[in-house]
Formats: C-alpha cells, sequence, structure tokens
C-alpha cells in the first residue's frame, strides 16, 4: 500500500507547521501549502526532508476560487494520491460589527469559509473518480461552540460557517470522504500579546489553567482520520469554552505586570 499523503492549508509555520510535523512522525508523506511565507514553507519543507519525509511546498490564494481545485490536483500530481485534507489557514482581522468592512469580511469570508468548502468538493470529486476514500479535517474555533464574543467579526463569520457545516458535509461526502472537525481555543501568544499577557491569559482562560498546546490538537486530528468517526466535532482547549467572556482573551486577559 502507498504511503499516505496529507495536504495541511497553512503549514508553514505555527499551528500548521506543528500538524505538518505530527503527520509526517506518524508516516505521511507531506503537501505544505502557503499562501505568502513561500520561506517558511521551504523551511518547513527542508526540515522534513532532513527527517526522511517526501514533502513539498504548494502555493495556493485561498481567496481565490480558481487556484483552489489546481491546490488538490497538484497535491494529486507530486505525490499520486490524497488521503487527508486539514482546513488550517484562516485570516483573522480585528474587527466588529461596527466597524467591518466589506473588503475585509469578503475576504475572511473566502478564507476562513469558503475555501474550505471547496477545497473538500475538489478532493471529494477527485477521490470519487478514483473509487478512492479520504478524511477532511476542519480547524475551526471553540467560540463557535458557544463561547462568542464580539472580536474578529469577519474571521467568526467564517468559522461559524464552517463549524456548523461540518455534519452537512459529513453526510454529503459518505462514502468517499469522512469529514471531522476541531474546535481549538487560545494556543500561541498572537497580536501584541506579551509572553506575561499569555500566560496570564492561559491561568484564566481555563479550568485546567493551561491552555492546549498546538501539539495537543495535531494529536487530535490524527485520530480523527480513523475510520470510525464521521461528522465529529472535538473540542481540544482546555475548557476555554467553558469561561464565558466578553472579549477576545487576547483583549480580556491583560498582565498587571504590563
Amino acid at each position: 500500500m502507498a504511503q499516505r499523503v496529507v495536504l495541511i492549508t497553512g503549514a508553514a509555520k505555527r499551528v500548521g507547521r506543528t500538524i505538518a510535523e505530527r503527520f509526517a512522525r506518524d508516516g505521511y508523506r507531506v503537501a505544505v501549502h502557503y499562501g505568502s511565507s513561500v520561506e517558511d514553507a521551504q523551511a518547513t519543507v527542508d526540515t522534513l526532508r532532513a527527517r526522511g519525509v517526501d514533502a513539498h511546498a504548494l502555493h495556493a490564494d485561498l481567496s481565490d476560487a480558481a487556484q483552489l481545485d489546481a491546490l488538490v490536483a497538484g497535491a494529486y500530481a507530486l505525490f499520486g494520491r490524497l488521503d487527508v485534507l486539514i482546513n488550517s489557514a484562516s485570516i483573522f482581522p480585528d474587527d466588529r460589527l461596527e466597524d467591518f468592512s466589506v473588503e475585509t469580511f469578503d475576504h475572511a469570508w473566502a478564507v476562513n469559509g469558503r475555501a474550505p468548502l471547496l477545497l473538500t468538493r475538489a478532493f471529494y470529486a477527485r477521490a470519487g473518480a478514483l473509487g478512492h476514500t479520504g478524511v477532511v479535517i476542519n480547524v475551526v474555533d471553540q467560540k463557535v461552540r458557544g463561547n462568542f464574543h464580539r472580536d474578529h467579526f469577519s474571521y467568526t463569520v467564517g468559522k461559524t460557517a464552517i463549524g456548523h457545516l461540518t455534519t452537512m458535509l459529513a453526510k454529503s461526502a459518505a462514502p468517499v470522504l469522512r469529514v471531522n472537525a476541531v474546535y481549538p481555543g487560545l494556543m500561541l501568544p498572537s497580536g501584541d500579546q506579551t509572553d506575561a499577557d499569555f500566560a496570564y491569559a492561559e491561568r484564566r482562560a481555563t479550568p485546567l489553567h493551561r491552555v492546549a498546546t498546538p501539539g495537543d490538537l495535531a494529536d487530535a486530528i490524527l485520530l480523527l482520520t480513523g475510520p470510525a468517526y464521521n461528522g465529529a466535532d472535538w473540542v481540544v482547549d482546555g475548557g476555554q469554552n467553558l469561561v464565558p467572556v466578553d472579549r477576545d482573551v487576547v483583549f480580556e486577559y491583560r498582565s498587571p505586570a504590563a
């Protein structure tokens, strides 16, 4: 049996890179998608290849619908197959209902909502034509599980759509594809958050006083590729969704020492 292949959007750095490294350790060949982070993508590929992993970087602008079929086709052309698609990439504009622009909203929707749908459709069509099966994992956000707040409005709309459409996709794509979702929370510092701010938020944003790490998320995603899972929703956030907030934790929790 040929070695399995995973395509991960946004795999050049941060959480996406951790997911790529986890799947590589499990024996996968890895397609590292990137948008603008070409140097980071090549560094990720070089690191994986140094470990004996068959890895390639693939570029696509996820906001351009015309490039998404080509991204899936490119993975098939390079590796001869595709087994897992992980929709991890997202953009995170800082806006709210009262100030979001149509341009920002449309761009965020295209990347966070539309791209996962179109990539899933492209994977479904090609796998079905070849008589193959596969798995799609959508990386969503814990706030979609009911812990909404007013920040990052455009980002949240796309994530809410793809989170709530996972069940529909699981039904629509079966038996060719199994479609599941993970809901991470705070994992890494973002924006202008300092290390002290992050540590302060970590202690207060979850009942466990620790957040889930990118490694925790990658482990959960790998488990969800198993044959028994379809339409599954896994929250991987240290319980962050159980602690209501009025604003994003980046704003809600600032270290008193700052």
